[in-house]
């Protein structure tokens, strides 16, 4: 490597989003997940991190044989063994529709610090613990995209296309998590089995309170992320 490859690939390591580059990606992240044609193959990586983020908890919280499944028509499920109430199980319970939105605003921290690489690695090690407890083989595939993309960006992608590329996942999960609790709203006027009614069933507070948290949580970490992304 000589020294002007040295100094390109320094940059990846410390290279910020301007204001155009975070409002072109935003734009882009918008498309991928408001056009519906789009949503059908984009929106299985909300699920992902949906149901990573359940994962992540129940492991966390020592819960034993986690097990994920992700489905064709974008649902997901996971499972684990432990003890069925306390402050564990609502944990696990919240984490789903509040994990895109605070991956999001995670990411959009790194980048704004310039820290590229560092959100591409942290991808990539998620994804890996993703593939680990996925049961299903659609999930294994979705999976294995995601990883390949990731490594693809990452070791061929110029350092701009990497900011880019990161800029854009870090807005379609800030995204992503607004329009799937929408999904959520419409699914509990015929099913009341979602995250949100099982913590109503273990606090006895009403499933749309739970909702509005969500809806809390997630425009928060929009609005902040927002502000990194272009503003930072």
């Amino acid at each position: 490597m000589d020294i002007s490859q040295a100094r390109v690939a320094a940059t990846a390591v410390h290279l910020a989003p301007s204001w155009s580059t975070g409002f072109a990606s935003g734009l882009f992240a918008l498309l991928l997940v408001g056009a519906r044609p789009l949503w059908k193959h984009t929106g299985h990586l909300d699920t992902a991190v949906h149901e990573g983020g359940h994962a992540l908890m129940a492991f966390l919280f020592d819960r034993m044989f986690v097990t994920v499944w992700l489905e064709r028509n974008q649902s997901g499920l996971t499972r684990y063994w432990g003890p069925p109430r306390g402050p564990g199980r609502l944990v696990i319970a919240a984490a789903g529709y509040t994990a895109p939105s605070l991956c999001g605003v995670g990411g959009a921290g790194l980048l704004a610090a310039g820290n590229v690489t560092a959100a591409l690695v942290l991808a990539g090690l998620a994804t890996v613990g993703l593939l680990l407890v996925v049961e299903n083989g659609f999930g294994v595939l979705v999976v294995l995209v995601m990883l390949a993309f990731v490594a693809l960006v990452g070791t061929r992608g110029s350092p701009g296309v990497q900011l880019f590329v990161a800029c854009t996942v870090s807005w379609f999960l800030l995204f992503s998590a607004i329009r799937s609790l929408g999904i959520l709203r419409r699914a509990r006027r015929f099913s009341r089995s979602s995250d949100a009614d099982m913590l109503a069933a273990s606090t006895h507070l009403p499933a749309a309170l739970w909702v509005a948290a969500f809806y809390l949580v997630d425009l928060y970490c929009l609005l902040v992320g927002s502000r990194l992304l272009i503003g930072g």
